[in-house]
């Protein structure tokens, strides 16, 4: 028994740590080849000014993304994440799902956290905007967030998440959002439909205004007022690539950092067709959108114009790394429908693609899943495993003391002893001669 026992700790202690070694081989080994050859210098001359301006040597590890929906932000939020896995930092994650919450306001409960509260480096997952409970989770974040143009947003928002088949608007194509714009006060205030709050000036309700006080023009300059103080960096999806090489210069990060493949791309059937007509009739709905992108859009070019004069240099030579990392990665002749949405459609991996390729299509939902499995490995199942395999230890330990020092003694006698009524059993042990 004992030897059966000892035999089952060994090969506990022996899976257990290959297990341990394994997950820590993979997670670096993906990190690493991420960071390998990824990189390419164009065949440009403006490669050169990729050393445009000098490199600090403390990069911004800190930081929120306010993931705004509609907006490309999932490809924002993905290159966060893959940025945080290359550097061991730890994403802030929800307990059950990838997003925190769809309506109501951020709270520091909704992440999983065990004792590392104030601690963590990096949130991406749909959160509403809520500067005192995200300042508990993250200390001193940076503030990035991503908003589009409201006629656009709201069209892709409007068929993305299917709100005419949920309100039972009964028509074809381009009709569905053009018979809900018909009256979209009504459609809002009767009807409970999926993503309801994405229908109605989403962008800055995702950023902490509520419904009720949209109509309100004093609390929306207001609310632009306090984004425009409380934000580092608010990026425009019509200029994605010029928002990212402002997010590069202005935390710090390198180029690889920065580079991606393009995440939640739609269907071109889910997409309608916008008239003149049409996106008046959105403007005048989304009013609020459009004063929150109408001042950012300003606010983005004074940044430009504080950049320096290798911006356009800086963003051709990422224009161009992109290109060149997207034809070493995907096969542009093949298409395929993630199976977590069949509403978006992605290029496949190249059969030769390099293994960095892997991690740049992985998407948000993919990167969160896996970190929060880590964490949760680190935090909670590895020292639970430890703790464990340290009582069967001691028990193994324990029953072999046991077994020793039973061996020296043997039972000789009992010696009864009248005490009044009652009889005691007085056994007397003497100690074998080895």
């Amino acid at each position: 028994m004992a030897i059966s026992l000892r035999n089952t700790v060994i090969c506990v202690l022996i899976v257990a740590f290959i297990l341990l070694a394994t997950l820590q081989t993979t997670d670096i080994g993906n990190r690493s080849s991420n960071r390998r050859n990824v990189n390419p210098e164009p065949s440009t001359s403006s490669s050169a000014t990729s050393t445009s301006f000098s490199q600090c040597t403390h990069p911004v590890h800190k930081l929120i993304f306010i993931k705004t929906h509609k907006t490309g932000s999932s490809t924002i939020a993905t290159t966060l994440a893959r940025y945080a896995d290359e550097k061991g930092l730890k994403l802030a994650t929800p307990i059950w799902t990838h997003i925190f919450h769809e309506t109501n306001s951020f709270s520091h409960n909704m992440v999983l956290s065990f004792g590392d509260m104030g601690h963590f480096d990096i949130l991406t997952s749909h959160a509403r905007y809520n500067r005192k409970e995200m300042d508990m989770v993250i200390s001193n974040p940076k503030y990035i967030t991503i908003i589009r143009n409201p006629v656009k947003q709201l069209e892709s928002a409007y068929s993305y998440y299917s709100m005419a088949k949920h309100i039972g608007i009964q028509t074809d194509g381009d009709h569905e959002l053009q018979a809900f714009l018909k009256q979209p006060r009504y459609y809002f205030d009767n009807y409970d439909y999926f993503m309801k709050v994405q229908s109605w000036n989403g962008q800055i309700f995702d950023l902490g205004l509520e419904h009720a006080d949209h109509l309100n023009q004093t609390l929306v300059r207001r609310k632009i007022q306090q984004i425009d103080a409380e934000f580092d960096l608010v990026m425009i999806n019509e200029y994605f690539d010029e928002s990212l090489v402002l997010l590069r210069k202005q935390f710090y990060w390198d180029w690889e950092d920065i580079v991606y493949i393009s995440k939640g791309v739609r269907k071109t059937t889910l997409r309608h067709k916008i008239t003149p007509e049409l996106a008046a009739k959105i403007q005048q709905w989304n009013s609020a959108d459009v004063q929150l992108y109408d001042h950012f859009n300003r606010t983005f070019w004074g940044k430009v114009a504080q950049y320096g004069p290798n911006f356009n240099k800086d963003v051709l030579y990422f224009k161009e790394l992109r290109e060149e990392i997207t034809s070493r990665c995907l096969d542009m002749n093949s298409h395929s429908n993630p199976a977590y949405d069949k509403r978006v459609e992605n290029h496949k991996l190249k059969p030769n693609a390099p293994n960095y390729c892997k991690n740049m299509i992985s998407g948000t939902m993919q990167y969160v899943n896996w970190m929060k499995f880590m964490y949760v490995f680190h935090r909670v199942l590895l020292p639970l495993t430890l703790v464990c395999l340290g009582c069967v230890f001691m028990l193994f330990l324990y029953r072999r003391f046991r077994r020793g020092n039973g061996d020296q003694y043997r039972l000789l006698d009992l010696d009864t002893t009248d005490l009044g009524s009652d009889k005691t059993v007085v056994p007397i042990y003497s100690k074998q001669n080895n």
